[in-house]
C-alpha cells in the first residue's frame, strides 16, 4: 500500500500516515505546531469589556487577571449587528457570521404565515430528555442557518467531541452548532438536561452524577458581600428604588437563594442561577462533564472543544443593573470561581496544552434612572404603548385599522394583509409610520422594510448596524433604535436594567486568548467578535465555518 500523501491545509489531525502491516500514526500539524488539546471557550452573559476591567485590582491572581495579564487581550472588540440579545450573540460567537447569514435575530421574532412567535432555538420535532418540555423550550440548533467552529472540527477528524453548557437553551445551543452535544439548566429540576436532538439517552456519567442530586447543595445559602463593605465604593449602594425583587431574591443584601421554599423545588432551581450560586453549579457540572467525557485526553492533533456560557451575570445586571454592587460583587465571585476552575484544568489536562477564550454575548445599560441621576438623557419606552400610538396616527391618515401587530425586539410588525385590502400603498404606509415614531420619545432612529429591501439606508455606523441585524426573510418590517440610556424592552418594567441596543456599552464585550503556545501576551485595539471564532478555526487548522466573516487576529499569534 502506498503511503497516503499530507497536504497542507488539512484540518486538525485529517491526515494519516499508512504503512502496510503498520499501525496508523498521526500526521504532524502544518507548521510543525501541534493544535491545543482542549479549547475552552467561554462566555459571560452579559459582561461589558468595562466591567472586566474596573476591578482589576479586586481580583485574585488565578482568575480574570490570568487572562488579562498572560493573554491577548482586545480593548475596543464590539459586535457589529445592533441587536444585541443572548440569543444573537452566543449564535454570532463560534459561527463567526452576523446575523443575516445566520438567521437568529433575537431571542424571538414573530413567523409570518403562522402569526405565532418563534424562539431562537425551539424546533417542535424534539423534546428534552428524563423531563417535561415547555412550549417554545430550546431543542435544537434548526434556526441556526451556518455551521460554527465545533462543527468545522468535527468535520475534519470526525474524532474530536463539542460539548457546550450554559444555564441558558439559547446560549448552549448557539454555541455547540450543528453537530456538538449542548447541555442547558433545567429550572423544573435543576439538572443540565439536553434533547432528543443531541442524544436518545443520558450518558452514564450523567446519569451517576445527579444520583446524588448536587443540584441541591447549596439550598439554604445566602448571598452576601464577598469583601468588605468600603470594598464597594466604586458601585451603587443597594436597595435602590428602581432594583428589581424578582423570585424573591429582595433587593439588598444578603440575598436568600431558597425561592421562598422550605425544601429544595423549582423555586429554588429557578432563584439560585440569579445568583453567584448558579456559577459554582455551572462549574460543578463542568468538571463533570470533562471528565465523564474524557475532554482534552485524545491523541495528539485530535483536539476537543469545550464552550462555556456562565449565565448568573446576566441576571444580576437585569435586576440591579451594571453599575450595582450586587454585579461588582458577581463579577469578583466569578473571578474566583474562574480561579478554580484553570487550577483544575491544569490539574487535568495542563495549561500548556488548553487554549482558553474569553468573551460575551453583549454588554448592558446602566439603569436609567440611575443614568438620569448622573443628568444624562435617560427613560424607558414602552413598545406595547408605542404600538397603540403609531396606529392611532397611522389610522387618521389611512382609516381605521391596527396595521401594526406586534413587537419582537426591536421591530415592529405590519399586517400586509390589512394594508393591501384596503389598497393601501405598502411603502406609503411605512414611510408615515416612520416619521411619526422618528418624534417617539427615546427614539434615535427608524428604518423601513421598503428601505432595507431597497438597498436606501444612510451611510452612518447605525445604518450598518443594522443592516447586519436584519434579515429579509424573518425580520419585522419597523426597526426601531432607542436613543442612548432608553429602556427598550418588551416590558418596560420587568427588569431594572436590559440590553439590546447599537450603543457601545450592549456591543464592547471582552475578547482575551489565553494560551501561551498560540497566544503573544499583550493588550490590543481593535476587533470585532466574529474574529474570534474565525481566530480559533486558523489555529485549529480547520476551514472556517461556512458564514464567517472575521479576520484572523494574527497580531495576536506566536
Amino acid at each position: 500500500m502506498e503511503n497516503a500523501r499530507i497536504l497542507p491545509g488539512f484540518g486538525a489531525g485529517a491526515a494519516l500516515l499508512l504503512a502496510a502491516g503498520t499501525a496508523s500514526a498521526q500526521a504532524p500539524a502544518p507548521a510543525a505546531k501541534a493544535p491545543p488539546k482542549l479549547i475552552v471557550f467561554m462566555a459571560v452573559d452579559g459582561f461589558p469589556q468595562e466591567q472586566l476591567v474596573k476591578y482589576y485590582d479586586q481580583y485574585g491572581e488565578g482568575g480574570f487577571k490570568r487572562l488579562l495579564d498572560k493573554g491577548a487581550w482586545y480593548g475596543n472588540n464590539h459586535y457589529s449587528h445592533a441587536t444585541t440579545y443572548t440569543g444573537v450573540g452566543h449564535a454570532t460567537l463560534l459561527t463567526c457570521a452576523h446575523p443575516y447569514k445566520h438567521s437568529v435575530i433575537g431571542n424571538d421574532w414573530l413567523d409570518k404565515a403562522t402569526k405565532q412567535r418563534v424562539y431562537s432555538t425551539e424546533d417542535p420535532r424534539h423534546k428534552l430528555l428524563g423531563e417535561d418540555t415547555p412550549k417554545h423550550a430550546g431543542t435544537s440548533p434548526f434556526n441556526i442557518k451556518v455551521t460554527a467552529v465545533g462543527d468545522e472540527l468535527i468535520y475534519a477528524n470526525g474524532k474530536s467531541k463539542v460539548i457546550a453548557i450554559s444555564g441558558k437553551d439559547r446560549s448552549a445551543i448557539g454555541l455547540a452548532g450543528q453537530n456538538g452535544t449542548a447541555y442547558m439548566h433545567s429550572p423544573s429540576t435543576g439538572r443540565f438536561v439536553s434533547s432528543d436532538y443531541y442524544m436518545s439517552e443520558y450518558p452514564a456519567w450523567w446519569n451517576a452524577f445527579y444520583e446524588g442530586k448536587p443540584q441541591n447543595k447549596y439550598f439554604g445559602q445566602k448571598w452576601t458581600l464577598l469583601l468588605p463593605e468600603e470594598a464597594y465604593a466604586r458601585s451603587a449602594p443597594d436597595d435602590r428604588p428602581w432594583s428589581t425583587n424578582y423570585k424573591g431574591l429582595g433587593t439588598k443584601f444578603p440575598h436568600s437563594i431558597d425561592g421562598g421554599a422550605t425544601e429544595p423545588n423549582k423555586s429554588y432551581y429557578g432563584a439560585m442561577l440569579w445568583t453567584p450560586f448558579g456559577d459554582l453549579l455551572t462549574l460543578d457540572f463542568v468538571r463533570a462533564t470533562i471528565e465523564g467525557e474524557n475532554l482534552g485526553q485524545n491523541p495528539a492533533g485530535v483536539p476537543d472543544l469545550l464552550a462555556v456560557s456562565w449565565t448568573s451575570h446576566d441576571y444580576v445586571n437585569h435586576l440591579f443593573g451594571p453599575e450595582s454592587r450586587q454585579s461588582h460583587d458577581h463579577t469578583l465571585r466569578l473571578d474566583r470561581v474562574l480561579a478554580d476552575f484553570f487550577d483544575y484544568l491544569d490539574k487535568r489536562v495542563g495549561l500548556e496544552n488548553v487554549l482558553i477564550t474569553l468573551s460575551a454575548d453583549h454588554g448592558f445599560m446602566n439603569i436609567p434612572e440611575y443614568s438620569s441621576s448622573r443628568r444624562h438623557d435617560a427613560g424607558r419606552i414602552d413598545p406595547e404603548e408605542m404600538i397603540q400610538a403609531t396606529n392611532v396616527e397611522l389610522s387618521k391618515k389611512f382609516g381605521e385599522g391596527k396595521f401594526i401587530t406586534t413587537w419582537w425586539n426591536p421591530t415592529l410588525y405590519i399586517d400586509y394583509d390589512l394594508v393591501d385590502s384596503k389598497g393601501i400603498d405598502r411603502s406609503a404606509l411605512e414611510n408615515a409610520a416612520q416619521r411619526f415614531l422618528r418624534s417617539y420619545p427615546g427614539v434615535e432612529a427608524v428604518f423601513t422594510r421598503n428601505q432595507m429591501e431597497e438597498g436606501r439606508m444612510p451611510d452612518t455606523k447605525l445604518a450598518k448596524q443594522v443592516t447586519l441585524a436584519w434579515h429579509q426573510q424573518l425580520s419585522g418590517d419597523i426597526v426601531i433604535m432607542n436613543k442612548p440610556n432608553w429602556y427598550l424592552f418588551a416590558k418596560p418594567t420587568a427588569y431594572a436594567s436590559t440590553h439590546g441596543s447599537p450603543w457601545s456599552y450592549d456591543t464592547n464585550v471582552p475578547l482575551v486568548m489565553y494560551g501561551p503556545t498560540w497566544v503573544k501576551p499583550g493588550k490590543y485595539g481593535d476587533s470585532e467578535v466574529v474574529d474570534l471564532g474565525r481566530t480559533i478555526a486558523f489555529i485549529l487548522n480547520v476551514r472556517p465555518p461556512n458564514g464567517c466573516e472575521g479576520r484572523v487576529l494574527s497580531e495576536a499569534l506566536n
